[in-house]
């Protein structure tokens, strides 16, 4: 599958959906004034309804999105491409002034963004949701290390766990520490695509049936 990062340049009238082969990903900067969450929430949904539009031809009034069992959002509205049925999978994740978008047209995606900094919670948040042999790689890492390198560590695994549980829908209504789940995230590919400086991101899509 080919990433391919766009920017605001590209957020024009004739954005063309995604070939089946390619992911198309944003990873922009948000304004914020006042209450700084509420406005990067709204922002980056505001965004999600332009890129919407802009994909499908359709005005955002009448967009219409569902959300799956644990809240995945989706679209509800009938696409189709020379007469043939066309789903359009995204998803969309936010942190600090940063806003993440993956948009694919063959696979279900996941996608995470988050600005670096420390926790005094990492090693049992690592304990509950990542692969055991992972947790125990955190916890190894003692008070001579890096507290960056802890850090990064952390946010690369948790980005990594983030984006695959959106991809599958459940986000963390599911864990990696279940056999399901690990079993599930071998169907599964992770790429790490470029952030800013202090930010890691994340995506996730699913394996294509005739893949090895």
């Amino acid at each position: 599958m080919i990433i391919k990062q766009l920017n605001l340049h590209h957020l024009k009238p004739g954005l063309r959906i995604p070939e089946r082969n390619i992911l198309h990903v944003w990873i922009l900067a948000l304004d914020h004034t006042g209450n700084m969450h509420k406005s990067i929430h709204t922002q980056s949904h505001s965004l999600l309804f332009r890129m919407l539009s802009l994909y499908t031809g359709i005005p955002g009034e009448s967009l219409e999105l569902g959300t799956g069992q644990y809240g995945k959002p989706f679209l509800k509205n009938n696409l189709e491409s020379e007469g043939v049925p066309l789903v359009l999978h995204f998803n969309l994740s936010h942190s600090g002034s940063m806003a993440a978008f993956v948009f694919s047209s063959s696979s279900p995606v996941g996608i995470d963004i988050e600005r670096l900094h420390r926790s005094a919670r990492m090693n049992r948040i690592a304990a509950r949701v990542f692969f055991p042999n992972e947790a125990a790689q955190l916890e190894a890492l003692s008070e001579q290390d890096s507290q960056d390198e802890k850090s990064h560590l952390f946010f690369r695994l948790w980005t990594r766990t983030e984006s695959f549980l959106k991809g599958i829908g459940t986000g963390f209504s599911a864990s990696l520490t279940d056999k399901k789940i690990q079993d599930e995230y071998t169907n599964w590919q992770i790429r790490y695509p470029d952030a800013p400086d202090g930010y890691i991101c994340c995506l996730a899509y699913k394996n294509p049936p005739d893949a090895s």
